[in-house]
């Protein structure tokens, strides 16, 4: 069943800055639809019938906490548009890509959409509580919005379109993972961060706990931001955890598992997505790079990661990406962030394809074909995800990944599609 949840109002902030804006043609609206060699579309704000071009909106975190993160995204974003464009758009339609920077903070988030919603067809939007800051505005304005997030509430919106399982799925799939193949009623604990990215993996851990019955090895929250984590550490190593998630960013994953290597905690880490970035592991990410004071402590570690590693043969669609990554964004090192937000344009191209050829890309065009777009094969860089008018998650099964700092991108598989009577049960929730 479909939980509630509160939206934020709109807030007032300093707006952020232009930081670029890439491929395409075309600055004037023809939002009327019609025009010589478009046929028979229908057009909506951001689209210009006339020269056939569509723009997307992504306001995403340059700057501050997620910054690592984000860089690696908008490099995503630019490489599929750009090899998308250069290969003759979508039936003829470029699509123009315009970035700007929130820094991670709700309040700018808000002040950058109420600039630009009515300037784009489509909105990519990064992290779970600027998306939230926006979700009620995105609604009232039915602007179809991609989350860099996969909170298990952007399944329960018929405007939001998630790409990737959500994170409580993930955490549930990854302890069912574990319990399974670890020690005997093991000892699990959580330090999550204490907002809306936190409390999704913390549900999960909670419905896992309760179905698989293992021991609670405590739970610790932190702020987003926070660089001091011995208190939290000494709890769960005093509580005698064998295990212990994390719902972190990376840049307190560094911290928390530093500190707990510092005082001899060495359990077994299994990180939610967004924990993990590859500069955890070397110092610009890359496999040749000088290794970083944490990466001997991650090896082993569970990640359950959002991308299949860089170059997975197992990945058909794989190679287009490292091939569009390496013409396009060869500065920025191999990451699944890029991976992700690569898979992300394509399903916004996926919409648009669909919205074109049912000629109606109006705001309620695009949004009916989001929701009744159905099934889209992203190539195993990703398990596919379905769009019903039914809404729901995209995905309910999970690609776990184990740390290996000898192979690029630092991920080996150990299950691409793994699911659970846990996670499914989420689903069920009241």
């Amino acid at each position: 069943m479909r939980r509630s949840s509160s939206l934020p109002p709109a807030l007032t902030a300093l707006g952020a800055s232009l930081v670029l804006a890439a491929c395409g043609t075309g600055d004037s609206d023809n939002a009327n639809g019609g025009s010589s060699g478009a046929g028979a579309v229908k057009g909506g704000p951001g689209v210009d019938v006339a020269a056939k071009t569509i723009r997307v909106g992504d306001i995403n975190a340059l700057t501050g906490p997620a910054s690592a993160m984000g860089k690696p995204v908008a490099a995503g974003h630019r490489a599929y548009f750009k090899a998308l464009n250069a290969a003759g758009g979508i039936d003829g339609w470029k699509v123009r890509l315009t970035i700007k920077d929130s820094g991670y903070q709700p309040q700018q988030h808000v002040q950058i959409y109420n600039a630009i919603s009515d300037d784009v067809a489509l909105l990519h939007s990064f992290g779970s509580p600027p998306t939230k800051a926006i979700q009620a505005l995105v609604d009232r304005d039915k602007l179809v919005t991609t989350p860099a997030s996969f909170d298990s509430i952007w399944g329960e919106d018929e405007v939001i379109a998630p790409v990737g399982t959500p994170y409580s799925y993930d955490i549930a799939n990854a302890l069912d993972y574990y319990t399974k193949r670890g020690a005997s009623k093991p000892k699990i604990g959580i330090i999550y961060q204490n907002d809306e990215y936190g409390q999704d993996g913390l549900r999960g851990y909670t419905a896992a706990k309760e179905k698989l019955g293992f021991a609670d090895g405590g739970r610790q929250t932190f702020k987003a931001g926070d660089t001091e984590f011995t208190a939290q550490i000494q709890k769960l190593k005093s509580a005698g955890a064998q295990a212990v998630v994390v719902v972190a960013l990376p840049s307190s994953t560094g911290p928390i598992v530093g500190t707990a290597a510092s005082l001899g905690f060495k359990p077994q880490w299994i990180l939610q997505g967004p924990a993990f970035l590859e500069q955890l592991i070397t110092k610009d990410g890359s496999l040749k790079a000088k290794p970083t004071p944490v990466a001997g402590a991650l090896k082993g570690a569970l990640v359950t990661s959002f991308s299949a590693p860089w170059n997975d043969p197992g990945a058909p669609g794989m190679k287009q990406l490292v091939a569009d990554h390496a013409k396009y964004e060869p500065g920025q090192p191999p990451s699944i962030y890029f991976a992700l937000a690569y898979v992300g344009a394509k399903v916004q191209a996926e919409i648009l394809r669909k919205a074109i050829a049912d000629g109606d890309l109006s705001r309620e065009g695009i949004l009916r074909a989001k929701q009744n777009l159905g099934e889209v094969d992203l190539g195993g860089v990703t398990p596919s995800i379905t769009y019903t008018p039914d809404g729901g998650p995209p995905s309910t099964k999970s690609l776990i990944t184990r740390i290996d700092p000898s192979v690029d991108g630092f991920l080996k598989p150990v299950e691409k599609s793994y699911g659970s009577e846990v996670a499914e049960d989420l689903g069920t929730e009241g």
